[in-house]
């Protein structure tokens, strides 16, 4: 049973697979004739044209033309029929070389066209007669052509007819029976394009005929009448990375034939022509502009660049740098090998400096009124601007020497004002003009008195006196003045406050204190070192801290900290508890145990009674030295016999 069943799935897959094959077989058979039928079309249609392009010749031209005209007419028509009666011979089987031949062999009549449409606009009738003549002898080799094509096929079904058994006859009669038929209604359907063919054709041909003479009555010249406008050349769009045969194709047919086109699209705008060719992917879409602009410009180097940081047409994840030479991932073979290559140029782009654009240069602003500074007339102020000092700013940023050098480049060597140029200059600059007023009281001629400048004194303006006498008392006046004035000097600068340190380090301080004293601004060591217990606890109180038993050691530590004595401060903490005093005063020559890290009651209590004793026996040692030097001193103060005999 189950041998049976598979034998029966085994012939019906079978039967399909012929089925399959017959429907294609029979589908590819209708397609070949609809599309003979199709370009039979075209060809009749292009013969029409010409015909019509040969009867136009003969409205415009003369009526000793028009007999001429007329028989060229005819002789075109006759070829276009002969070339119609030729595809209606055409077997349905014809070969696609013989479709070919039939399709070379319509250039003619197009060619009979244009020729007839340029002898139209031709400004004699013996350039007409040509024209019609060339047009005539053109057709008639058309027509001829078209007679030869219709003969060789007839001979070629005889040939095959003959070749033929005697036992297939009646098929074959069968058979071409039915193409017969078939051919009729194709031969019906080209009548009647052929028809509608001709009529626009004609329609043309007249409106350019009617064209060509208004242009001749206008004066133009005949030969210049109609001129054919030259196709564009389309460039080679596969020289874009992503873009192949397919691609290409499907954006010379949306109109997108140059990479000048191109660059000027936009990404959607070349995803929307290819989808209209049924083109839905186009992952590289996004990088043709850029890469037709470099065939645009001419750039072929940087096409190649842009090209090798591109990955199968697509953008890296970085940026285009040009600054970095990609590697051409695209030639690489193999997924790790790719990996690293990527790698190493995405770290090159990384590394790559970017080129900052250098600022535009600010305007260069309107010169200003440089005769407001006293001791500067028309001339010098020509001098200085011609030398680039065209603002009180750069008048007041140059020193003396500067000026100076301006002002002999211009031929100046007498300016003995020019000591307080920059001076006043800085006055306008920072628009102070009581202040230049006051300066300038002080000058005489643009040059300073013996005595200094005092911006306290009230200077008279000796400039506008008149008289030496009333000069000179007026000098005298201010300058005892100036004398008697107080010199104020300026206030020194506060030193900057130093950068907080680290409280904690001072023990008995944790971080909840240590911001309560930088809050009340015990910031560094020094500051605590100075300040007194009370100081310290009235700062924490004030931060809501009223327990702080370890306080009254807080300054002596800083003091060790701010002295840098790094080993002293070692030494007095481990003499504390806990950041306290212990009972026994602290004695720098003796070597405390740090109790703070002794685990155990009794063994703190036992390090700290051996501290005391240390302690002890060191102050005993003490004061026995002490009093042993106390003893030699008053030894050596008592008087000898000799003395007191003496």
């Amino acid at each position: 049973m189950g041998w049976f069943i598979a034998q029966s799935l085994a012939f019906i897959i079978i039967a399909a697979l012929i089925g399959l094959a017959i429907g294609i077989w029979i589908g590819w058979v209708v397609w070949g004739r609809r599309a003979r039928g199709k370009h039979t079309a075209e060809k009749a249609e292009a013969a029409a044209r010409s015909a019509g392009a040969s009867s136009a010749a003969t409205e415009a031209s003369g009526d000793e033309a028009s007999a001429d005209g007329g028989t060229g007419a005819a002789k075109a028509d006759a070829a276009g029929t002969a070339e119609a009666e030729s595809v209606e011979a055409e077997p349905a089987e014809a070969e696609p070389a013989e479709a070919e031949k039939a399709d070379a062999e319509a250039v003619p009549a197009l060619a009979a066209a244009t020729a007839g449409t340029a002898a139209a606009t031709s400004a004699t009738a013996g350039e007409n007669d040509g024209a019609k003549a060339d047009a005539e002898s053109i057709a008639g080799a058309g027509a001829d052509k078209a007679d030869e094509a219709t003969d060789g096929n007839s001979g070629a079904g005889a040939d095959a007819t003959d070749g033929a058994g005697d036992t297939e006859a009646a098929d074959a009669k069968q058979d071409a029976t039915k193409e017969q038929g078939a051919e009729d209604e194709v031969t019906s359907a080209e009548s009647d394009v052929v028809a509608e063919a001709e009529a626009v054709a004609r329609e043309a041909a007249e409106a350019a005929a009617a064209q060509a003479a208004a242009r001749l009555e206008a004066g133009g010249d005949a030969e210049t009448a109609v001129v054919p406008e030259a196709a564009e050349a389309a460039d080679d769009l596969q020289r874009l990375e992503g873009v192949g045969p397919k691609i290409a194709a499907a954006l010379k047919a949306a109109g997108y034939t140059t990479y000048a086109k191109i660059a000027g699209a936009t990404e959607a705008e070349l995803r929307e022509a290819v989808a209209g060719q049924g083109i839905k992917f186009a992952p590289a879409a996004a990088s043709w502009a850029d890469q037709a602009q470099y065939l645009v410009d001419n750039d072929a180097k940087g096409l190649e660049e842009y090209q090798d940081y591109l990955v199968g047409g697509q953008e890296r994840r970085a940026k285009f740098n040009e600054n970095v030479d990609y590697t051409d991932v695209d030639e690489i073979e193999g997924a790790a090998a790719k990996a690293a290559a990527l790698a190493e140029d995405e770290a090159a782009a990384a590394a790559a400096a970017v080129v900052v654009p250098e600022p535009e240069p600010t305007p260069e602003p309107e010169p200003q009124d440089l005769q407001r500074i006293e001791g500067i007339g028309p001339k010098i102020e020509a001098a200085l601007q011609a030398a680039g000092y065209t603002t009180y700013a750069k008048v007041a940023a140059a020193s003396e020497d500067d000026l100076r050098a301006a002002l002999t480049a211009s031929g100046i060597t007498f300016a003995p004002a020019a000591t307080t140029w920059a001076d006043q200059a800085q006055y306008l600059v920072d628009g102070d003009e009581d202040g230049l007023k006051e300066y300038q009281d002080y000058l005489i001629g643009g040059q300073e008195r013996r005595a200094k400048f005092n911006e306290n004194v009230d200077y008279t303006d000796v400039d506008e006196i008149e008289g030496a006498a009333a000069k000179a008392a007026a000098l005298a006046q201010d300058e005892a003045e100036a004398a008697a004035a107080p010199v104020v000097e300026p206030e020194p600068e506060p030193a900057p406050e130093p950068e907080p340190q680290d409280l904690q380090r001072i023990e008995g301080i944790g971080p909840k204190i240590e911001s309560t004293l930088h809050a009340a601004g015990f910031t560094t060591y020094a500051k605590i070192a100075a300040a007194s217990e009370d100081e310290l606890r009235a700062a924490l109180a004030t931060g809501g801290i009223t327990f702080a038993p370890a306080a009254a050691s807080w300054a002596d530590q800083a003091q060790y900290l701010a002295d840098g004595d790094e080993t002293g401060l070692q030494e007095f903490q481990d003499y504390l508890i806990g950041g306290q005093d212990r009972a026994a005063k602290f004695r720098k020559d003796v070597d405390y145990t740090d109790v703070d890290e002794v685990e155990g009651t009794a063994a703190k209590a036992e390090a700290i009674a051996e501290d005391e004793a240390k302690a002890e026996a060191a102050e005993a040692d003490e004061s026995s030295e002490a009093e042993s030097a106390g003893a030699e001193k008053s030894e050596d103060d008592e008087p000898t016999q000799s003395e007191v005999k003496a």
